[in-house]
Formats: structure tokens, C-alpha cells, sequence
């Protein structure tokens, strides 16, 4: 993505969830654009994490199956 790209991302979410949102970005003194985005970055690398773990299982059960 190029440097100062910006790309809207709107979510509907549980209100109970909203306000938790609110509640740790008042305590962390953080808006909830920069809580949004931590969160953006935590949920990709969990993405990359959790494809490379899914390879590595999806072979070693075609190992276990032969």
C-alpha cells in the first residue's frame, strides 16, 4: 500500500463490543482510529501466522494419511 494511502474498512459490530472499544481508548488515551488500526495490524500477521500453521498441519496430516 502506498505511504499515506488511505482505505475505509466499516464494520457493524455488537454494541456491548462498541463500548468496551470506547471504554479502553478513553483509558489508553488512543483514539478509536489508532486502536482500529493496532488491531488491523494484529489481525494480519495472525492471518500470515495462521496460514503458514494451517500448511504446516495440512502436511503433516498428508504424511499421517499416506
Amino acid at each position: 500500500m502506498a505511504r499515506g494511502y488511505r482505505a475505509k474498512l466499516s464494520v457493524t459490530v455488537d454494541p456491548n463490543l462498541y463500548q468496551t472499544i470506547i471504554r479502553h481508548a478513553e483509558k489508553a488515551k488512543a483514539s478509536k482510529t489508532r486502536l482500529a488500526r493496532l488491531a488491523k495490524e494484529g489481525y494480519q500477521k495472525m492471518a500470515c501466522e495462521d496460514a503458514t500453521d494451517a500448511e504446516a498441519y495440512l502436511s503433516a496430516m498428508s504424511e499421517i494419511l499416506q
